[in-house]
């Protein structure tokens, strides 16, 4: 086996002064905590090489021909934009497209100030990088020179008033200024290199705070990618007091450890016991801003991994626990789940895919350091995903080459075991979220509580997500991996997002300065999962302006989703409807659907089909309607041609999107109520991925029984597994059970009943009970197998349970004989 086939993870650690094992795939040996340093050599001299090579290897990426193509790709945008730069530097700006003076906005001069770094950081990678064809160009390195020369007299500078938004100042531009210094380091002058760093410093002078104070603690993603900056920072500048804050400040040694990246929080942003990534108080986002702290964590620790600035806080853990707990339940085939990428799915440059990549690499940056078991679970999980994954395993989009060689690696390594796909569901309580994975499909559904924002809007980022945390409901099939990556997001109707209840009236695009994340009315939002196989979620339901109120129920069974709405009343004035769902396709490749037994051949423009009792779409799966109580109004089926652009949903300015029209076609599967229904609802089964068959069998034969579908509860049976599934949204009537079931308040409840015992979950979604006590008429059960803490069995004729709840929407289970 070539070197270039090793694994990396099993090189030895003994040769470490040799440069071929300081590839970026050779970093992996620096993760494992490695001296950075020859005996008597400058140990920050050591570092600054370390991050070159984590930066752009050592060339063995030029002898790999599965990256040949990266390569060449890096090679082309790297000429294209150093063709396009001003040179000698000009007088407004480095590029044409990002002037940085005379343009009379200081927030979009800053903008372009921040993109003028991105792209010279593109042209000294391309510079640093074996195998481009930039590297070692003297003459790309003097025009680099001159650029940074430029910008540090002219838009970044100590002393300047910080105008616009906030993070290009102090995290966007130190750290991309320093890494350009890293792989700059043999050409650019000390002075320079010195006047940069002052300017982050001036910025930035402390990664525990938000500018120049300390009246604001950086939590997440935003501390940790200051505190890669200040180690930076103190490696170029020769300051070993700034490495050594940098850190500390990752255990928030100055606050006590209150905001450590280490550590369990119990509210606002970080990580939680149950999994949930929290960024911004009131977003999941571990999708984004997680994979950003993964991985500042995961460089933190290989750069200054067996150096005299270790990181040895114990509470590293936590981090480590995160990777299974928190990341990988939403990682579906290498991809990442947009229900926790908040605002970023707006960023054309950014789908899920590309996220996903970031996070792999993050996993296998960690992985060796690690140790094990974590090193060896990672390395099955990362070569799972890629396996699966339906893009290119070589080069990942929107990552390093450097960090590219860590995929061959994992994937060449003999002794890694591939994971199998994920077969579960689990629900987190702290973020409002339940995934559910099953062998032909996943499910996600945003919901949004007082706890928990609909959705974020920032900088005119995700201009038009209204609609987001109202329900939005997302299937992944293998047969359509694509399916929320290609053109969805500028081009589905904003207003018909699959899953969502909502009113026609008009909204207002939503790009402006600043940052909001709307947070709902509601308490009552959440779920469970039952021993990690069948999953329960709900919502109470308000719309942004209380003219729209509806109850919402989500279960999540085998291999179906069975959703319910009730109590779906509307004063607005305008329609009302449920977006079933609304699945994308290339325009003109829409497959002939069934719907009722029928061969529909719809194309873009025909009129809406009416449907009574099915929709089945090939290759996608199928819809089944259910009678039953206060299901009322029209459903229909058409296909609609969209036309949109990402420039509309994201005008950012270093995230904005092209104005180049994109077309899709979508099959949008609609639940009509009205105008202004008093009471509506829906009750629907989805079968993602299932073949027609499965879907007019289902139709015929429902292995769904619905008993409640109120505003006071929602819930099933599923005859297959002996399985209820219910949500109240109050107490129970006295005297009036629901199908044998009494409830003394709010909460989610599953039982399943089994030859010789019975099991019970049951949690507060709306986390207003410190005590739930349900009577479970007909349930017959004689005593305790086993049960969580706080869970007690009051009596058995009938069988009536207490259960101790902790404020958090988290289960709690119990097992009884019969």
């Amino acid at each position: 086996m070539s070197r270039f086939k090793q694994s990396l993870f099993d090189r030895s650690r003994s040769n470490l002064n040799r440069r071929t094992l300081l590839t970026l795939m050779g970093a992996a040996a620096v993760f494992a905590g490695t001296a950075p340093a020859a005996a008597g050599e400058d140990p920050l001299a050591g570092l600054i090489a370390r991050r070159r090579l984590m930066l752009a290897g050592d060339g063995s990426a030029a002898s790999v021909p599965e990256l040949a193509e990266a390569l060449k790709a890096m090679s082309g945008s790297a000429a294209a934009t150093w063709q396009s730069m001003i040179t000698p530097s000009g007088t407004s700006g480095l590029w044409a497209d990002l002037p940085l003076t005379g343009i009379g906005s200081a927030a979009a001069a800053t903008g372009n100030m921040g993109v003028s770094f991105n792209r010279l950081y593109e042209l000294a990678l391309a510079y640093g990088t074996a195998g481009s064809a930039q590297h070692g160009n003297a003459a790309l390195a003097g025009d680099l020179v001159s650029a940074l020369s430029y910008l540090s007299t002219t838009a970044y500078k100590a002393g300047m008033p910080a105008t616009g938004n906030w993070w290009f100042w102090e995290i966007g531009v130190p750290r991309k200024a320093a890494d350009i210094l890293v792989l700059l380091h043999d050409v650019v002058p000390a002075e320079l290199r010195t006047a940069l760093m002052a300017a982050a410093r001036y910025f930035t002078p402390d990664p525990n705070w938000r500018g120049r104070g300390t009246g604001f603690a950086e939590t997440g993603a935003n501390r940790t990618d200051k505190a890669l900056s200040c180690a930076l920072r103190g490696i170029l500048d020769g300051r070993p007091d700034e490495v050594a804050l940098a850190r500390d400040a990752l255990s928030d040694t100055v606050g006590g450890g209150r905001n450590s990246v280490f550590g369990y929080v119990s509210s606002g942003d970080g990580f939680y016991t149950d999994g949930s990534f929290v960024q911004h108080t009131y977003l999941p986002y571990v999708g984004t801003y997680g994979v950003v702290t993964l991985g500042g964590i995961a460089e933190i620790l290989g750069l200054l991994g067996g150096s005299g600035w270790d990181v040895t806080d114990p509470k590293k853990s936590v981090v480590l626990d995160a990777v299974e707990s928190a990341y990988a339940p939403f990682i579906w085939n290498g991809r990442m789940m947009d229900a926790v990428r908040g605002r970023a799915v707006s960023r054309q440059k950014n789908p899920d895919y590309v996220d996903g990549a970031a996070a792999l690499t993050a996993i296998l940056l960690l992985a060796p350091g690690a140790g094990e078991p974590y090193r060896g679970r990672y390395l099955a999980l990362v070569k799972g995903w890629l396996q699966r994954a339906s893009l290119t395993l070589y080069g990942l989009p929107g990552q390093s080459i450097a960090k590219s060689l860590l995929v061959t690696s994992a994937l060449a390594d003999p002794t890694v075991t591939a994971a199998p796909a994920p077969v579960f569901t689990k629900a987190f309580g702290d973020q409002d979220r339940l995934v559910h994975h099953r062998p032909g499909f996943s499910a996600v559904v945003n919901i949004s509580s007082k706890r928990i924002g609909r959705y974020e809007w920032g900088n005119f980022e995700n201009n038009l997500g209204w609609y987001q945390g109202d329900g939005l409901t997302f299937y992944y099939i293998p047969a359509a991996p694509d399916q929320y990556s290609a053109d969805f997001w500028p081009t589905v109707d904003p207003y018909r997002l699959p899953g969502t209840t909502v009113t026609a009236e008009p909204r207002v695009n939503g790009a402006a300065n600043g940052t909001g994340i709307p947070r709902a009315f509601q308490a009552f939002a959440g779920g469970l999962d039952l021993d990690g196989r069948w999953g329960i979620q709900g919502m109470d339901h308000l719309n942004f302006n209380r003219t729209l109120s509806a109850r919402k129920s989500w279960f999540f069974l085998d291999n179906k989703v069975v959703c319910l709405g009730a109590g779906i009343a509307s004063a607005s004035g305008y329609e009302v409807f449920t977006t079933v769902d609304n699945r994308s396709f290339a325009p003109g490749t829409v497959p002939d659907l069934r719907t009722d037994s029928r061969t529909r051949v719809l194309g873009a423009g025909s009129a809406a089909v009416k449907v009574r009792r099915n929709v089945h779409i090939p290759g996608h799966g199928g819809y089944v309607f259910l009678p039953g109580e206060n299901v009322s109004g029209d459903i229909d089926v058409q296909v609609i041609r969209r036309t949109g652009d990402w420039k509309t949903i994201n005008s950012g300015s270093d995230t904005g999107g092209s104005d180049q029209p994109r077309t899709r076609d979508y099959v949008t599967l609609t639940h009509h109520h009205g105008t202004d229904p008093q009471g509506g609802g829906y009750a629907y089964i989805a079968l993602p991925g299932a073949v027609q068959s499965v879907t007019f069998t289902e139709s015929d034969n429902p292995t769904i029984t619905v008993l409640a579908n109120n505003a006071g509860a929602q819930m099933i049976r599923d005859q297959s597994q002996d399985l209820l599934l219910a949500n109240f949204f109050a107490a129970t009537a006295p005297g009036q059970p629901v199908h044998g079931v009494t409830s003394s308040g709010p909460c989610s409840l599953a039982i399943r009943e089994e030859a010789g015992k019975v099991t019970v979950a049951l949690s507060d979604p709306s986390r207003t009970q410190p005590l739930a006590r349900v009577t479970l008429d007909g349930v017959a059960a004689s005593a305790v197998v086993d049960a969580d803490p706080g869970v007690t069995l009051l009596g058995t004729a009938p069988l009536a349970l207490e259960f101790a709840l902790d404020g958090h929407g988290h289960s709690k289970r119990v097992v009884l004989s019969r």
